[in-house]
C-alpha cells in the first residue's frame, strides 16, 4: 500500500488524466480506475485527498531526504496586512478590506521555478483568521471578498503545472476567538482550528509542511496535539512551530533565522528562545526579501516608497548556498502586490538568483570579511542573536547591538591571516545613533586609525590607502543611544 500511495501522490502532482507508462506498464484502463480508486478520493475543490495510513509507518529518512531537496522555496504573505501596510492588521470586520484586484499564482510559480525553488510556502490564515481558502468554517475568507477566489486552490492548480510542492503557513490562533486571552491577545477555539487544518489537509493534495506561527498562542490546542491531528491526516506533512514548545516539531522554524547546523538552535533567529525538540529532522529558515525600512511592513507588500528596495541576488544566492551546506531548506518571504502579482524588483532578483544557482552566471566575491571570527566590547542583553557574528553574516536583517545604556563600543574581526584592505561598508541600517567613530587596524599589538568620522547610516563607504593587517575594529567613540551595526564588511 506504500509503494500505491507514493503512486497515487506522484500522479496528483502531475494532474494528467493518465499515469505514464513507466510508472504503470501494461496496466489497462480498468486496473488503472481500480488503481485510483484504491489510492485516493478526490476533495471538493478537485485536489486529491491522501489516503489517511499509521504515521509510525511512515519513512521519516525519506520524507527528510525529500525535503532537504526541496532546498530553496518562495514563502507568500498575502492578506489584509497587504492593504493596511502594517505587520499585523486588528480590528477589520468586513473581508471586503482585502481589495486585491487580481491573483497571478501562475506568475508565482513560473518565478518560482526560474529561480531554481522547489516549493512555495503559502501564508492561509495570519492573526486577523482571514484565510485564503473556501473554508466552511466561518464567512470571513476570501471567496466571499471581492476578489472571490479560492487563492490556495488555484494555487495548488499552478503548483501542479509548474512542477512546484506546497507548503502552508497558518496561524495557530486569532486575535477574534472567544475565552481567556493568551500571549498577544489570542483567544481559544480548540474545535476551529482542527476543523480548519482538516480542510486544508484534505482538500488541498499532499502539503509537504506545515509553519505554525506561535505568536498569539496556540488556540487551545497544545502543540502535541496539533501535531497529532495534523499526523492523522497526512501522516508525511512534517510539522513546527516558529516558537512555543518544540518536543513533537519535526522541523526547527527560523524566523529571521540564517543557515546553519542543526544543532545550533541560535540559527532558528530571535524568536525561537524554547529548547530544541528531540525529535527534529532539519531545519528551515526564512525572512523578507525586502530590508527593514521606516514605513511598511516587512512580510508583506509594504509601501510605494519601498518599491525599490529588495535584498541583493548575491545575498541570496551565499544564503542558497548556506543551505545547501548545512542540509537545511531556505524559505524566501516575498508579498505580492495589491494586484496579485510580484514586484518587478523580486522578479527580476530572483530571475538572477537562479542564473547563479543554474551556474550561468558567476557570482562576485563575497567580503573578506564575512563569516569570520568576530568579536565586540558588549552584547545586547547578552542574547547572541544580537552578538558580533550578526554584522560579519552578510545578512543586513540582522546586528550586532551593544550593552544596555552604552554609548560606546568596538565590533572586531579576525580575517585569519594578514590581508591588504584598501576600503569598507558599514551599515547602520536608519538608527542614526553613532555621533563619531573610526576604522582601526591592529599593527604591533597598537590599534591604529586609517578613517573615520561622525555618523553612519546606511551603507557607509570608507576608502583609504591599502594597509594589510589580520584584525580590523570599528571603533564607536560616541553615539547617542545603544550603538548598532548590521553589517559590517572590509573588501
Amino acid at each position: 500500500m506504500w509503494y500505491l500511495n507514493q503512486l497515487a501522490g506522484e500522479f496528483l502532482l502531475s494532474r494528467v488524466d493518465f499515469v505514464s507508462e513507466r510508472k504503470l506498464a501494461g496496466c489497462g484502463r480498468v486496473a488503472l480506475s481500480i488503481f485510483l480508486m484504491l489510492c485516493f478520493s478526490v476533495g471538493r475543490n478537485g485536489a486529491t485527498e491522501p489516503t489517511v495510513t499509521d504515521p509510525a509507518l511512515v519513512d521519516m529518512g525519506r520524507r527528510t531526504e525529500e525535503l532537504q531537496q526541496l532546498r530553496f522555496g518562495m514563502f507568500i504573505c498575502w492578506s489584509f496586512s497587504t492593504f493596511s501596510g502594517m505587520e499585523w492588521t486588528r480590528d477589520i470586520e468586513s473581508v471586503d478590506f482585502f481589495q486585491a484586484s487580481g491573483c497571478d499564482t501562475d506568475q508565482w510559480c513560473r518565478t518560482a521555478k526560474e529561480s531554481g525553488m522547489g516549493y512555495i510556502l503559502f501564508l492561509t490564515k495570519h492573526h486577523d483568521g482571514f484565510c485564503l481558502w473556501d473554508t466552511q468554517t466561518t464567512d470571513r475568507k476570501v471567496t466571499e471578498s471581492p476578489l472571490g477566489i479560492d487563492v490556495l486552490a488555484q494555487l495548488r492548480e499552478s503548483c501542479d503545472k509548474y512542477g512546484i510542492k506546497l507548503a502552508l503557513y497558518f496561524s495557530e490562533g486569532e486575535w477574534r476567538w472567544p475565552g481567556p486571552r493568551q500571549q498577544n491577545g489570542g483567544g481559544l477555539k480548540p474545535e476551529m482550528k482542527k476543523s480548519q487544518l482538516k480542510e486544508l489537509l484534505t482538500q488541498y493534495g499532499p502539503i509537504q509542511y506545515i509553519w505554525f506561527d506561535h505568536a498569539i498562542g496556540t488556540g487551545g490546542l497544545p502543540h502535541d496535539e496539533t501535531t497529532a491531528w495534523c499526523k492523522q491526516l497526512q501522516p508525511e506533512c512534517f510539522i513546527g512551530f516558529n516558537h512555543g514548545d518544540q518536543a513533537s516539531a519535526d522541523i526547527r522554524l527560523g524566523e529571521r533565522g540564517r543557515p546553519g547546523p542543526l544543532d545550533d538552535q541560535t540559527a532558528a533567529g530571535p524568536h525561537m528562545r524554547d529548547a530544541p525538540g528531540s525529535k527534529y529532522r532539519l531545519a528551515e529558515f526564512t525572512y523578507p526579501i525586502q530590508p527593514s525600512r521606516p514605513k511598511g511592513a516587512k512580510w508583506f507588500y509594504s509601501h510605494p516608497d519601498n518599491d525599490d528596495v529588495c535584498l541583493s541576488a548575491e545575498k541570496i544566492y551565499a544564503d542558497y548556498l548556506g543551505a545547501e551546506k548545512y542540509g537545511n531548506i531556505y524559505s524566501l518571504d516575498i508579498g505580492p502586490m495589491p494586484d496579485g502579482q510580484l514586484r518587478p524588483i523580486d522578479v527580476a532578483t530572483l530571475l538572477k538568483v537562479g542564473q547563479y544557482v543554474r551556474g550561468e552566471i558567476k557570482p562576485p566575491p563575497l567580503p573578506i570579511s564575512q563569516g569570520q571570527s568576530s568579536s565586540a566590547s558588549s552584547v545586547w542583553q547578552l542574547n547572541q542573536n544580537y552578538g558580533p557574528r550578526a554584522a560579519f553574516d552578510g545578512d543586513p536583517s540582522t546586528r550586532w547591538g551593544a550593552e544596555e545604556d552604552s554609548r560606546s563600543g568596538w565590533l572586531a574581526v579576525d580575517l585569519g591571516q594578514p590581508i591588504t584592505i584598501d576600503h569598507a561598508v558599514i551599515d547602520e541600517g536608519d538608527w542614526d545613533r553613532v555621533r563619531r567613530f573610526e576604522l582601526q587596524f591592529l599593527q604591533h599589538d597598537q590599534w591604529k586609525t586609517v578613517s573615520g568620522g561622525t555618523t553612519l547610516g546606511p551603507n557607509k563607504e570608507l576608502k583609504f590607502e591599502p594597509v594589510q593587517s589580520q584584525h580590523f575594529r570599528l571603533n564607536i567613540l560616541e553615539a547617542k543611544d545603544v550603538p548598532t551595526i548590521h553589517e559590517f564588511t572590509l573588501w
